[in-house]
Order: C-alpha cells, then structure tokens, then sequence
C-alpha cells in the first residue's frame, strides 16, 4: 500500500498502535496494492528465486495487450494535463496552468516565482496568479503550493470540521510552533489543544506529489476491471485472463525432496509458491467485488462517462458495504485501472470527493456551468444568489466554495460578467 510520507515537525516520541499482521495476511495486502505490471514483476522474480515455479503465457499476455494500449503516462504530470483538458477554462488560462504544471518540483510544489516565470513567458502576472489559484484546484490537493503552510492549508480547507485551531496555525504560518513543544507555554493555546492541532496536521499530506513517479518513461495502461455497456445494461469482466499464470512442477519436487536430505528448503519452496498463488487469487476477489460495489453505484456515469454523473463516494462507504477495512480499499484502488467504452480510467476517478452531503465537486461544475449558461446577462447572478438557488435544491454551499468553483471554471464575478 501506499504509505503518506509522515510529516516530522521535530523529533519526538509518540505513542503508536501497531497492527501485528500474520506473514500469510501481509503477503496478501502486498500483492494487492500491487499494480497489474509489479504483480507480473513479482511474479518473475519469484519464479527466478523458486527452482519449481514458472510462468505459462507471459508472452501471449503481452502479445494480447495491444487493444487496450494507452499512450497516457502514469505520472504527474500527465494527471494533470488530464484534468486541465477536461476543465471548461479559457484557452488561455489553460494555457497558463500547464506553464505552471511543467514548473512543479517533483513534491509538486511550484517554488519558482511568478515574476519569474511571467518574465520568461508571454503571460502577465496576473494571469499566472489565476492559473497558479486554478491549479490548485486541481487533484492532487496541495497541488501547485508555494511552501509548506499553503500544500497544507488547501487540504485542511477542503475537510469539513478541520481542527480550528490548526487551521489558524497555518492560515498564520505558525508550524514552527507545533515543531517546538517546549514553547507551547507561551502560546495562547493549551497544550491538550496544540497536541489535537498538531495529530490534524499530521494527517495531511506534505508531499502532494508522491502517489505518482515523475519520470517521462512511456508506459501502457492495462486495466483490471473491463465493463461492458449493452442495451443499456452494464456488465463486468476480469481481466485476470491476460496475466500470464503461476505454475508448479510438483513432479520434479516430490523427485527432488526425495532425493534431497535438505527437506526444510523444498517445503519452503512449495510454501512460497502456495502463499504468492492464494495472494494473487484474493487479489482478483477483492478487485472484482470492489468493481461490482463501484460499477452499480457509478453506474450512471459508466454508461454516459459524463463527470456530472460521478456520485461522491468514499472509501469509508465501500469499506463498511463491503466489510472490508479503509486500507484494503485503498490498497485494491491505487494504481488500478479500469476500461469502459473503448476509455481507460484510474479506478480512483470512482471515488469523487464529496463538497458536501451527496454532491461531487463534479456536479457542482456541471451545475454552476448551467446557470452561468441561461442566466441573463444583463443582470447576472452574484455568488450569493447562486448559493440560493442550490439551498432551494437542498444543497447547502458556501459562498467561498461558490467562488472557488466558479474561479476554477474560468468564470468572473457577477460585476466582470454583466454585459
């Protein structure tokens, strides 16, 4: 699984809880983390370790991947051109934003200056500092951010009921103080309150970049799940046929242990061979349940591949639907990918975060694109009254949120609209 580079403000002792995992059951959630290219990886390289196991139709498998090739690259950059592409922005302001996507550092922060880059470039500055607010916007969130505080800060913002007072520590940029407990007596805040801040703030990601590899090596998307749309009804295939199966020579082993004195070494042979088969199987039953779960909740979108059709869903609703844990689910979606009408997403684009109760940020977009489009512009519609109209539809927004998504379409506030 992928595991959040923890961020240390400074060193000091914490209490941990640990979760002692048999051998067989960490085999298990390590082969489904895998993606289908290190799960081949791993495959061979057990069949170069193990005398008796080998694999049957490896070369076919890559013979028979060629309809499913993606020139799309598994990396960061790419993940964001993606979403720049499929936002409705200026062609100008995209523009902007990918000027800025190819300045990213490989955290994903954007630590040169706008004056610098605007001097190099034919944007102005004002036009980088819009894109700079669209790209952040974008997901991964801390995208784009020019320090620490802010990749912090835009994450902490988009959590319902954040810890207040960390979120007053980094809209202050105070992490310092978190760093430096002994001067915890000197703060207006008790040390119970710094102590909850400081456990919020540990839970953000500081590296918003690290889920992806960024280097420009072309690779091919081979999905795990294939759905298929007909007459309107959508069905669910593995694609476990294309991997190329693990095999053991039992012949040659019971010879070979009955020839040998050294027993213990053949048992451990057949056992690492049993334990990677039974891993690679239970990975193939929690993807396929994961993708019939997600394929009938997302089913709309599936059948239209409209953004505005995606429900939000989180991790925490498969897990107790399913009756597996939060990071079992994270571990069967990350680097997964699945085919639909000829397309090949991330199995993440399923999981849409939720703005708020039963709407995706995706909705939302679709939405605001609606109204912006019928309203009358002589009299356009002010943030506040945009958030009106979604009370009466009983979606409760803030005027904020209203602004963020309507900045990140591209569109200006009701006075720079009226015609």
């Amino acid at each position: 699984m992928y595991q959040k580079p923890k961020m240390v403000l400074k060193p000091q002792e914490q209490l941990v809880t640990r979760l002692f995992l048999s051998p067989r059951l960490k085999q298990n959630l390590k082969v489904l983390s895998y993606s289908r290219r290190d799960l081949v990886n791993a495959m061979k390289d057990l069949c170069i370790s193990n005398p008796f196991a080998s694999l049957r139709g490896a070369k076919a498998e890559m013979q028979n991947l060629d309809w499913i090739r993606s020139p799309v690259k598994e990396n960061l950059i790419d993940h964001l051109l993606w979403q720049v592409n499929l936002n409705n922005w200026k062609s100008k302001d995209k523009q902007a934003v990918k000027l800025l996507i190819y300045n990213l550092d490989q955290d994903g922060y954007l630590r040169i200056s706008l004056s610098e880059i605007a001097r190099m470039n034919e944007f102005s500055l004002p036009e980088l500092e819009k894109a700079r607010t669209l790209l952040q916007t974008l997901d991964p969130l801390g995208i784009g951010a020019t320090n620490l505080s802010e990749c912090l800060l835009i994450q902490a913002l988009e959590i319902n009921a954040f810890n207040p007072i960390a979120l007053q520590i980094l809209r202050n940029n105070q992490l310092q103080l978190l760093a430096s407990p002994e001067k915890w007596s000197c703060s207006a805040f008790s040390r119970i309150e710094l102590t909850n801040a400081l456990t919020s703030i540990q839970s953000l990601n500081p590296i918003p970049a690290s889920e992806y590899v960024n280097n420009d090596n072309s690779q091919y998307l081979v999905p795990d799940l294939i759905y298929k749309v007909e007459d309107g009804r959508l069905t669910i295939e593995s694609a476990q046929s294309q991997l190329p199966e693990l095999l053991f020579d039992e012949k040659a082993f019971i010879i070979m242990q009955s020839q040998s004195g050294e027993k213990e070494y053949f048992s451990a042979q057949k056992r690492q061979y049993l334990e990677m088969k039974h891993a690679i199987e239970e990975r193939q039953r929690t993807i396929i349940r994961l993708g019939q779960y997600v394929g009938q909740y997302q089913h709309k979108f599936l059948l239209t591949l409209h953004k505005q059709d995606l429900k939000p869903l989180s991790l925490r609703e498969v897990s107790q639907a399913l009756g597996l844990a939060q990071s079992t689910i994270s571990r069967a979606i990350k680097d997964k990918y699945l085919q639909c009408q000829n397309q090949i997403f991330s199995l993440k684009l399923l999981f849409p975060r939720s703005v708020t109760e039963n709407i995706s940020q995706e909705q939302i977009e679709y939405n605001l694109t609606k109204i912006f489009k019928n309203e009358n512009p002589q009299n356009p519609l002010s943030d506040q009254q945009i958030v009106d109209l979604f009370n009466k539809q009983d979606v409760h927004l803030s005027r904020r949120v209203i602004s963020k998504y309507r900045q990140k379409l591209g569109i200006p506030n009701s006075y720079n609209r009226k015609s």
